[in-house]
């Protein structure tokens, strides 16, 4: 834990904001770097980086399924504080990424800082996905440099294990159909 934080202000106009702007512990958060180990089995082990925990306002849930030709917003959790866990790019598929999860929920009951209750949005997972060739991830462990991953591509507000699994999935083959197509695959600064 640190020993001081700071909330910060992130202006963006977004329908989800209505204010305009976001109460955040952006460059301060109240808990800096840690690590949580995941067990994927018998004798297989993995551990994933925590780059910080920060405290901030939530948004409303934008609602694009109701109407063919319309949009909707719930503004109901609109301004509630928020735990955000932010992890470093060291989770390397969707069977590690839901256990992963599973470990948090299981740390975050036991702690009593939230029930982990997925279905009611009690807890909810942005998910990050980017490919890249064979050794390019043991280059970017090695190095620390993102150049080395490939362009991330975000997946907000997932509610269930099974849901975060499947849409890893889509993404990553999604991603390896476009650079098999002759697309680009472009560095970026992934973190999930």
């Amino acid at each position: 834990m640190n020993l001081t934080s700071a909330f910060d202000r992130k202006n963006y106009f977004y329908p989800d904001l209505p204010q305009g702007y976001q109460i955040s512990q952006l460059y301060h958060p109240i808990v800096g770097e840690g690590e949580v180990i995941v067990d994927m089995g018998p004798g297989v082990a993995r551990r994933v980086r925590i780059e910080r925990i920060h405290l901030e306002q939530d948004a409303g849930k934008s609602i694009h399924d109701m109407d063919p030709n319309m949009s909707f917003v719930d503004l109901n959790r609109t301004g509630v504080a928020l735990m955000e866990i932010v992890s470093r790019p060291d989770i390397r598929g969707p069977e590690e990424a839901a256990a992963y999860v599973s470990k948090l929920r299981q740390i975050m009951r036991y702690l009593g800082t939230c029930d982990g209750n997925m279905q009611n949005g009690n807890l909810r997972a942005d998910v990050n996905v980017s490919i890249c060739p064979p050794g390019a991830y043991e280059r970017y462990q090695e190095t620390g440099d993102f150049s080395h991953l490939g362009t991330r591509c975000e997946i907000k507000n997932m509610n269930s294990l099974r849901f975060i699994q499947a849409a890893i999935e889509y993404e990553a083959r999604r991603q390896i159909a476009i650079v098999e197509d002759g697309g680009k695959r472009r560095s970026g600064n992934p973190s999930i």
